[in-house]
């Protein structure tokens, strides 16, 4: 403290603590810093203590909030505005598409989205239903009471918590992004498969994508014409608004407007087809199917559901969660899958902090059981039409959330005249858009292995269910790392030194060397000495960055098989992590470490045979004279407890 300070120092023989007064070079207040008797300097200016630490970090909106300004306000009120916009009308569509009353999409928007405000991290994420979640959360509870919906929810948001606290994103690492493409793609068929009967007024009761298909075929001529013209009309207006942004214009004023209409088409086909739905209706009585009466107001508050009706019978919480069967991990691991991959899209150069990502989640949806919402999670459709419209932070959430509560509260009586074909036409054009079919060709081109996992997990998603092809793609995906792994490719060549001009056989294993591949590179370089027996060993260890205790002891061993035979083996580009963990395992005095393959000792071979034989003479000596003061101990031993 003495060396920092910039004026006298003030102490007492008495007071246990003394003062200093310290300038910082890039603060001009001073600050006053104790020093006690044990030398230990203290901050007498009061310091946050580690929960207002772990409050400030965890909660994010203090960060940002004393820096908002009116210019922020505007922008976040536009985008809030446009993306309240786009989340009404598909909320009330992905609700339908989860098997549930449109009132519980709507109720999942605006908790969503004023949860993030408080904890999110990026401010174009917009938390609320999706079409993946809906589909997920309908296959694994299609026949159930709505209880176990929100049951889901409450358990999805306990998971997605835990992950963040324990930092298990690491791994949702492991479903790599192909797997994610085929069962994202797989998803986006079955939806616009399931949709196909709203759209052409057909009532079918199956739920697979075959079933749907061949049910389809058999109600053929139950089509109401009425609805499938509106479906048809709808979709051709969802595609055609979605291409006015590709119209060159000169005029700024003309390119936002195009922008708006295009990022709000969801919201005015729904509008306008409503009011035909409406006028229809009291004129002599709608053509179309509509969607039926919509709860108006706000949601109880209240803890979720423990225990539902199932038929004629009252179930508990446990029978519950068994009926959900894997959903409880599924649900909770795609959508941390999810939420990450559109954090870190928008990110930019700022690092995502995953874990406070999965904890933002995990409360978004715990938040959300209380007040009987779905399973939820971010979308790169509302994140788009955020980024666009020039979002400044997370505040956006509150006005549109603001717009789903104004819905709810005075739009409600209204919603039931929209159109089924018209949220079928808008599911199908928003899962159109989920299709990667540009990614075959590239993966094909680039990697077979990839190609073959991202076409199995679409054809078993489309065939099978997604839940099934994400469990059984990451399988796959396992049995590749691990095969990577276990049998590494081994690079071998017959080099010659420079110096003596002795051959060697040079071996280089191409990624790292852990207790599964250790016997594959260890049989390997017997198979290299059996094919050039005379000729000394040289093993870069370049890519080798870490080993395990299995690995050094297999090093050990082949160290010791070919010092019996006076075969020079060589360990190259050895790190230091590599080197200690040898060093715990064996004697590396008996190795011959080169920094290089330009290094290698140019010693003759027969020089080098000597001095390893006199180096395992002299082990030897070392190990007998051991195990002679170990016979003589037992000796003692056995004689003291004799007597």
């Amino acid at each position: 403290v003495s060396e920092q300070c910039a004026a006298d120092t003030h102490s007492t023989s008495l007071d246990p603590y003394s003062y200093a007064t310290v300038f910082s070079p890039s603060i001009t207040k001073c600050r006053r810093i104790s020093v006690n008797c044990k030398g230990e300097k203290e901050d007498t200016k009061k310091l946050p203590s580690k929960l207002k630490k772990l409050l400030y970090k965890r909660i994010h909106i203090l960060q940002w909030l004393p820096h908002y300004t009116r210019n922020d306000v505007l922008a976040d009120f536009i985008a809030g505005l446009t993306v309240g916009l786009t989340m009404m009308p598909q909320s009330i569509a992905y609700a339908g598409l989860a098997g549930v009353s449109p009132e519980y999409g709507l109720y999942t928007a605006f908790i969503g989205s004023f949860t993030y405000v408080f904890f999110g991290t990026i401010k174009e994420v917009s938390i609320g239903p999706t079409s993946l979640m809906s589909l997920l959360t309908f296959s694994f509870v299609v026949g159930h009471p709505v209880e176990c919906v929100i049951l889901l929810t409450f358990i999805a948001g306990c998971v997605e918590l835990l992950m963040g606290i324990l930092k298990l994103g690491f791994l949702v690492d492991f479903i790599s992004p192909c797997l994610t493409s085929g069962f994202t793609s797989a998803s986006a068929v079955i939806i616009i498969v399931a949709q196909i009967k709203h759209l052409l007024g057909i009532k079918i009761n199956s739920h697979d994508t075959f079933n749907v298909m061949l049910e389809l075929s058999k109600h053929l001529g139950e089509i109401k014409w009425q609805d499938t013209l509106l479906g048809v009309v709808c979709i051709t207006f969802l595609f055609g608004f979605k291409q006015l942004t590709k119209f060159k214009v000169k005029s700024p004023s003309v390119k936002k407007l195009l922008w708006f209409l295009s990022i709000s088409k969801n919201a005015i086909i729904v509008l306008l087809t409503t009011l035909l739905g409406a006028y229809l209706h009291f004129n002599g009585g709608s053509p179309f199917k509509l969607t039926g009466p919509v709860p108006k107001g706000l949601p109880n508050f209240s803890f979720p559901p423990l225990s539902a009706q199932f038929g004629n019978e009252t179930v508990g919480y446990s029978e519950m969660v068994r009926s959900l069967g894997s959903g409880i991990i599924v649900i909770p691991v795609v959508a941390v899958l999810a939420n990450v991959a559109i954090a870190k899209s928008y990110s930019a150069d700022v690092v995502v902090d995953a874990s406070q990502e999965m904890m933002t989640l995990g409360l978004c949806n715990i938040f959300g059981s209380f007040i009987k919402a779905m399973p939820s999670c971010g979308a790169f459709t509302r994140s788009a039409v955020a980024s666009s419209s020039d979002v400044r932070t997370p505040l956006q959430g509150v006005y549109s959330g603001t717009v789903i509560i104004l819905a709810l509260s005075f739009l409600a009586p209204y919603f039931y005249f929209i159109p089924k074909a018209t949220l079928a036409a808008v599911l199908i054009t928003a899962g159109s858009s989920l299709v990667d079919y540009e990614i075959f060709p590239v993966l094909w081109r680039c990697n077979k292995i990839d190609f073959v996992l991202t076409l199995a997990t679409f054809i078993i998603g489309v065939v099978k269910g997604v839940e099934t092809a994400i469990v059984i793609g990451s399988i796959i995906n396992a049995i590749v790392l691990l095969k990577m792994w276990t049998r590494p490719k081994v690079a071998s060549e017959i080099r010659c030194n420079k110096e003596n001009n002795k051959e060697y056989i040079y071996i280089r294993p191409e990624l790292g060397l852990y207790y599964p591949a250790a016997d594959y590179v260890s049989e390997f370089i017997k198979k290299m000495h059996n094919k050039s027996p005379f000729l000394s060993i040289v093993v870069d260890c370049v890519n080798i960055i870490k080993i395990d205790y299995s690995a050094a002891k297999t090093l050990e061993n082949i160290l010791n098989i070919y010092n019996e035979k006076g075969i020079i083996l060589r360990l190259v580009n050895v790190n230091n992590e590599v080197l200690r963990t040898l060093k715990t395992v064996t004697d590396t005095t008996y190795l011959q470490l080169c920094k290089s393959t330009d290094s290698i000792n140019g010693k003759d071979d027969d020089t080098l045979i000597s001095e390893q034989e006199t180096l395992l003479k002299n082990r030897r000596e070392i190990f007998s004279e051991k195990c002679e003061k170990t016979v003589d101990i037992r000796s003692r031993i056995d004689y003291m407890i004799r007597i």
